[in-house]
């Protein structure tokens, strides 16, 4: 699917306002009376346009004062839109082409917009009308909580947008969110992933290498330099250092938001997700012969199949066309089952990746280099896995025996008291000050009687 920008006010387009002009003094209009100006924007157009419909002229006056205390500050805002105007142009022109999100959240953006808060709001409603209430309502028409929180995401950034856009004044998604929070679900999303021991990853192995021989080195290259899936399908023989070991790690393969490139719209070379995220991975002996292997039979098929693409995918399917980021999920689903193991998702293979290289005393700083992570600190928090320490607790009833006392008549304790009573507080606070003798209560410890001794 190629996105297609829906067309816009050509205003949008004017920038700010960077200089402004009123032709004459007040004038009557039909009865009523108005004054005239023009404005320039940065883009070079020039809009002249006017205020009327005062009934005074000193009205007009005032209301000429308030307009040159708005353009002083950069407050005017010059043109009404709609609400879905905004959303149209925040969406498509704003997100895409300068921001340059990713086609995911483009999607979970555009979802919210356009199939639950516009129509509740309705698209020609002007976006200076817009409630705090309105976008409760919109808010609260979402059935599904993930939802509902991706859409006080997008409600959140649209707005904040309009209001440095000088679009509106008065930013009503502020306290409509914090109202519609409280109705949101609280739901623990943070998974645990639980590393496969050494024993468990080689019998992964072995039956991926003989039952879904397509995804064998995908699954090879993930667990042992610890790539992203998009960044396993987009490596070529051209980013091994066949001397040295070393893999680079340089690109991805993914849907590219602006369309650039030729192709399957799912496979597009895309930039690393991040600047970080060009690196180099050191690899072992045994990954870089299985490499070997595939070049041989790349080139075997570079050589025999007709219309082959040549494109120096390692990865790659028999006419050489590269994969996309969804080609393995269900085989590796299968796998998992057939293994016996845990149900667990392609990028927890990373998560593994991190926890085998810490448990085997790898710098922590090395290991969030070759994932491609700015901070270290960041990958020891979420990517490796720490174990919960099981404290062994049997020893502690000893440890009690030697802290008892020994028997209370060899230690001359005959009584045994019972707390104070709060008056027994309060004549205990009084007798600091005044001679006042204190009534203690106890309990005998032979037969249990109680006693009163007066003062």
């Amino acid at each position: 699917m190629i996105i297609q920008k829906p067309e816009l006010n050509p205003t949008f387009f004017y920038g700010p306002i960077i200089s402004y002009e009123f032709h004459g003094d007040i004038s009557k209009d039909k009865g009523k009376f108005r004054f005239r100006f023009t404005l320039t924007f940065k883009s070079g157009d020039v809009y002249p346009t006017q205020k009327s419909g005062f009934k005074t002229e000193a009205e007009a006056r005032k209301g000429k004062e308030i307009l040159i205390a708005q353009l002083v500050k950069n407050e005017y805002i010059p043109f009404e839109y709609t609400v879905k105007e905004i959303f149209d142009y925040w969406l498509y022109y704003h997100m895409i082409e300068e921001k340059e999100i990713r086609f995911n959240t483009y999607q979970a953006h555009r979802n919210v917009l356009y199939k639950y808060i516009l129509p509740s709001l309705g698209e020609k409603k002007k976006l200076k009308h817009v409630t705090i209430k309105d976008l409760e309502k919109a808010l609260l028409s979402i059935p599904y909580s993930s939802i509902k929180e991706q859409g006080v995401k997008t409600m959140r950034q649209l707005f904040d947008f309009a209001c440095k856009k000088h679009y509106i004044i008065f930013n009503p998604s502020i306290a409509a969110i914090e109202h519609v929070k409280k109705t949101i679900e609280k739901k623990n999303t943070k998974r645990t992933v639980v590393p496969y021991t050494v024993t468990q990853i080689k019998n992964l192995l072995y039956m991926c290498k003989n039952n879904f021989q397509e995804m064998y080195l995908p699954l090879l290259l993930s667990l042992t330099i610890g790539t992203r899936i998009s960044e396993t399908i987009g490596l070529m023989y051209t980013d091994v250092d066949f001397t040295s070991n070393t893999i680079y790690i340089r690109r991805q393969l993914g849907r590219d938001i602006k369309n650039r490139g030729t192709g399957n719209l799912m496979t597009q070379r895309m930039e690393t997700k991040t600047p970080n995220g060009v690196r180099s991975v050191p690899a072992p002996d045994w990954v870089i012969d299985e490499l070997l292997v595939k070049r041989a039979w790349y080139e075997r098929q570079r050589q025999f199949v007709p219309n082959f693409q040549d494109n120096g995918y390692i990865v790659c399917h028999c006419d050489g066309a590269p994969y996309n980021r969804t080609s393995f999920l269900r085989d590796f689903h299968k796998l998992t089952c057939l293994c016996g193991l845990q149900e667990t998702h392609w990028h927890d293979l990373r998560h593994m990746y991190a926890s085998v290289l810490k448990n085997n005393a790898v710098n922590m700083k090395a290991v969030s280099e070759f994932l491609g992570h700015y901070s270290p600190d960041f990958t020891e928090e979420v990517y490796v896995y720490h174990e919960e320490i099981a404290y062994d607790c049997s020893m502690l009833a000893e440890e009690w025996e030697n802290i008892r006392p020994e028997n209370e008549q060899k230690m001359g304790i005959d009584e045994i008291f019972i707390p104070l009573t709060n008056e027994d507080y309060a004549s205990l606070f009084a007798e600091s000050y005044q001679n006042v003798p204190k009534s203690p209560l106890y309990i005998k410890k032979q037969g249990f009687e109680a006693a009163v001794a007066e003062s």
